[in-house]
This record gives structure tokens, C-alpha cells and sequence, in this order.
């Protein structure tokens, strides 16, 4: 086991290192609408909406 770990043992660390980033990345951008890269964008693109649409003299409401 010792040997195991002095041969390949930075390896096993950078594996484990890079399979956590990922979980962090999936945990933090998700996979749908409950996500908060999601949530912030689609408030980001509503909001532009609706000043786009008031500037343009549009009534957001139909």
C-alpha cells in the first residue's frame, strides 16, 4: 500500500481534486430551473424585457 501511494500518489490527489471541482461546478450551476446560475440569468433577461419593452413605450401587461 505504501508503494501504491509513493508511486501514485500525487496522481490520486489530482484525480480527486478534479472530481471535486466538478461536484462543486454541478452543485453551483445544476442542471435545471432550480439552479443559481438559472435563477440569476433568467432575472437578468426578464428584467432587460421589461425596461426594453417600458422604454419602448410598451405596456408589459397585454
Amino acid at each position: 500500500m505504501e508503494e501504491i501511494f509513493k508511486q501514485y500518489g500525487s496522481t490520486i490527489i489530482t484525480v480527486m481534486a478534479i472530481i471535486a471541482v466538478i461536484g462543486i461546478l454541478v452543485l453551483v450551476i445544476g442542471n435545471d430551473n432550480t439552479s443559481i446560475v438559472y435563477k440569476a440569468f433568467s432575472e437578468l433577461i426578464n428584467g432587460f424585457y421589461e425596461k426594453a419593452n417600458t422604454a419602448a413605450g410598451f405596456s408589459a401587461t397585454p
